[in-house]
C-alpha cells in the first residue's frame, strides 16, 4: 500500500505525491498516470515493482486525485512538464544515485513523450516506458466539435467536458473495479487539456515536437494492446517507426487481444506478463 506525501506547493496549490518505499532498491519507477485516475490507482503495478526490489513513486496530475485545480485541468502542459521535473527531483533526493525510469500511461504515455523530448530533466530517466499513449483516438472527435473546444481553449481554459468510459473496455474487472464508483476518478477534461493532448499527440507522430535529443538513446519502452478500444495502435506504431527511423534506443511490444489499460489485461486475464515484461526490462538495464 503507499504512502501519500506533498510532492510540491504552488500559488495555485499543491500536486500530491504517491510512494511505495523500498530499502536499497535497484531502480526507482516514477509513474504518470492517464485521463480522469490518479497515481494511487496503480497500487497494484506499484506493489509487483516494488516485490522485484524496485522503490515506486507517482503523482496525481493537476485537475486529478488530490492535485490542484479543476477536475480535468491537466494543463497548461509547461507546468505539467514542470510537476514530472518535480517528481524526478524528488525520486533523486529520496534515493541518491539510484537509476530512475518514467512510465506513463494513456494521456501520461503522451506526457512521458513529450517529457522524453523537452522536458527540463529529460536526460535524469535511465529508461521510459509507455503504454497505449494517447496520439490519435479510437473515435476521433468530428472536426466541427474539435473546432469549438479549441476555440473555448483560448477564453475558457478550464472548461470542461465529460466523457463515458465503460470499465470493460479498460482491463479486467477483477483489476479494474471500482473505476466509476471511485470517488477519486472523474469523466472530465478541460478545453485547454484536450486541444494541447490532440496537438502534441499529432507532434509527436509527425516528428515536429520541439526536442533537445537529449534523451535520444536512452532506452525506451513503448508497448500497446491490439485490442485498445481508446486510443488507436495506429499512433504508436507510428511513434515506434519513426523513432527506430531516427535510430533512437526504442522496443515496441504489441500486446495481441489486450485493452487499455494493457497492466489490467482483457475480459479473461488480468495482465500479469504485461507487469511481469515491464518489471524484466527495467531490472535488465545497465
Amino acid at each position: 500500500m503507499y504512502q501519500s506525501f506533498v510532492l510540491r506547493n504552488t500559488e495555485d496549490g499543491k500536486i500530491e505525491g504517491y510512494s511505495w518505499p523500498k530499502e536499497e532498491p535497484s531502480k526507482i519507477v516514477c509513474i504518470v498516470h492517464g485521463i480522469g485516475e490518479y497515481g494511487g490507482r496503480f497500487d497494484r503495478v506499484a506493489e509487483e515493482f516494488r516485490d522485484g526490489g524496485m522503490a515506486v513513486l507517482a503523482l496525481d496530475l493537476r485537475g486529478h486525485g488530490n492535485s490542484l485545480g479543476k477536475k480535468g485541468h491537466c494543463a497548461p502542459r509547461k507546468a505539467v512538464l514542470e510537476d514530472i521535473s518535480a517528481l524526478i527531483e524528488y525520486a533523486q533526493d529520496t534515493y541518491p544515485g539510484k537509476d530512475i525510469i518514467l512510465y506513463g500511461h494513456s494521456m501520461g504515455g503522451n506526457i512521458v513523450l513529450d517529457y522524453r523530448s523537452r522536458g527540463r530533466l529529460n536526460g535524469a530517466p535511465h529508461g521510459y516506458i509507455i503504454t497505449g499513449p494517447w496520439i490519435r483516438l479510437v473515435r476521433p472527435v468530428p472536426a466541427s466539435i474539435y473546432k469549438v473546444v479549441k476555440a473555448m481553449s483560448k477564453v475558457m481554459p478550464s472548461f470542461t467536458i465529460g466523457s463515458d468510459v465503460d470499465e470493460e473496455e479498460l482491463g479486467h474487472p477483477d483489476s479494474v473495479k471500482p473505476y466509476k464508483d471511485n470517488p477519486m476518478v472523474h469523466n472530465r477534461i478541460s478545453a485547454l487539456c484536450a486541444v494541447e493532448g490532440f496537438e502534441i499527440g499529432l507532434k509527436l507522430e509527425g516528428g515536429s515536437i520541439e526536442d533537445d535529443g537529449a534523451a535520444k538513446k536512452t532506452p525506451t519502452l513503448l508497448m500497446h494492446g491490439g485490442a485498445d478500444k481508446i486510443c488507436s495502435i495506429q499512433g504508436s506504431r507510428c511513434i515506434a517507426q519513426r523513432l527506430e527511423k531516427a535510430g533512437d534506443n526504442i522496443e515496441y511490444v504489441e500486446w495481441e487481444g489486450l485493452f487499455h489499460e494493457i497492466h489490467n489485461g482483457n475480459a479473461e486475464g488480468r495482465g500479469e506478463e504485461v507487469i511481469a515484461k515491464m518489471a524484466e526490462w527495467i531490472t535488465a538495464l545497465e
